[in-house]
């Protein structure tokens, strides 16, 4: 039976983030990591952008296969875990291989959520969340020319606009009454709508997929409305869901994801949790800068160098085309609105205030000062110290 001080489940950036930092801390302890995909951790926020380019797997690597040699972390691909013993401190793999850990880290990640619409398993019904995915999509996406890509967020934008380059004729569905509701008042996303039309995109919001049409293939779909809309394939990309099948037989607390605490750890002392899998504050985030910020703190607590995560700082960023947008902070309850637009450049700009702090922001057409507007709303400054060097913003609503 192999013996490792370090067992991390998942190679994704929450499992990479941890190693990294138990290797910081620790020169000598011994890392071992287990994934079930063929690949060293690899970008996954760059999947949608390689929808529409010629790519080798190396050019999507977070760190080559050196980099690992060096930090002597060890990685076990294409290996499944298929049983936790938590009473004895170890895991059973797929091939039957038994590996004793000190201390154990579970990043197993998430998967797509397709829901439950009739036709769903039709060939051409497609989710993009890994780079086999990815490959198969591509594959299958190059015989197609109408493309329908159902939930209208940030992923399934992104993807869009990879399909458009390709040449397809795309549609997108989406169930909110306007897109990105969750980062963009409504007027800022009528400007993104009116911009994504000009550009060719079929846009349909107040929607839902209600079956695929087609006998064995996919070749339509049929709306909550009763429009029917021809199509080659289909791409869900309406959220993830945590793979935590892994924990359903053993003593450690879920509910929709791992429970852990602020230093990162499960109810069991030794185990740790990070990334899509875990649950904080009753949400699952699946961002990659959260998994990032999270396996690190969980990777320097293993090590007994004690950090506390404190939640994300949520913030949004779209560039595609010539479609720019960040947003971040709160943008839906404020006293205050402050707005900047030059309509001829397509520029819209707004600040959210709370009792006098900046809490919130929209940036749409010019991105340039979106650090400026982060570093803002997460310090929540003044806004009268933030309008002295953005002079331009005039007060448009007041709430008190």
């Amino acid at each position: 039976m192999e013996k490792v001080e370090y067992l991390i489940v998942g190679n994704g950036i929450a499992g990479l983030s941890a190693a990294r930092e138990i290797r910081n801390n620790d020169n000598d302890g011994s890392i071992l990591m287990v994934s079930s995909e063929p690949y060293l951790t690899y970008y996954r926020l760059k999947l949608t952008e390689y929808l529409y380019k010629e790519f080798e797997d190396e050019e999507l690597l977070v760190n080559k296969e050196s980099w690992y040699r060096e930090k002597n972390i060890k990685v076990l691909l294409s290996k499944i875990v298929e049983k936790l013993d938590l009473d004895n401190n170890r895991v059973v793999l797929d091939d039957g291989v038994e590996i004793e850990y000190e201390k154990l880290l579970l990043a197993t990640g998430s998967r797509p959520f397709i829901p439950p619409v009739a036709g769903k398993f039709k060939q051409g019904v497609l989710a993009l969340r890994t780079l086999k995915d990815l490959r198969y999509i591509k594959g299958y996406f190059s015989e197609c020319k109408d493309v329908t890509v159902v939930g209208g967020g940030l992923l399934g934008l992104e993807a869009a606009w990879a399909l458009k380059n390709l040449g397809k004729n795309v549609t997108i569905i989406e169930f909110a009454p306007y897109l990105l509701p969750k980062q963009l008042d409504e007027e800022t996303s009528q400007k993104l709508k009116e911009k994504l039309i000009r550009e060719g995109f079929n846009l349909y919001l107040s929607s839902s997929a209600e079956e695929i049409l087609g006998e064995n293939t996919a070749n339509g779909i049929r709306l909550n409305d009763g429009q029917e809309i021809k199509t080659d394939g289909v791409l869900f990309s309406v959220g993830i869901r945590p793979n935590i099948d892994i924990v359903r037989d053993t003593n450690i607390e879920i509910d929709k994801g791992i429970l852990v605490n602020d230093n990162l750890r499960t109810n069991i002392d030794n185990v740790y949790a990070a990334g899509d899998a875990v649950e904080t504050d009753g949400m699952i985030i699946g961002l990659w800068s959260s998994g990032n910020e999270q396996g690190k703190i969980a990777g320097a607590n293993m090590t007994g160098k004690p950090m506390e995560y404190t939640g994300p700082k949520l913030f949004t960023n779209l560039q595609i085309g010539n479609i720019k947008l960040f947003s971040v902070g709160n943008i839906k309850d404020f006293d205050n609105v402050y707005e900047y637009e030059d309509r001829e450049k397509e520029i819209h700009h707004k600040l959210f205030t709370t009792d006098g702090k900046l809490t919130g922001g929209i940036l749409f057409g010019d991105i340039k000062n979106m650090g400026k507007l982060k570093n803002g709303v997460n310090e929540k400054v003044s806004i009268d110290s933030y309008l002295k060097e953005e002079p331009l913003f005039k007060l448009v609503m007041n709430s008190i």
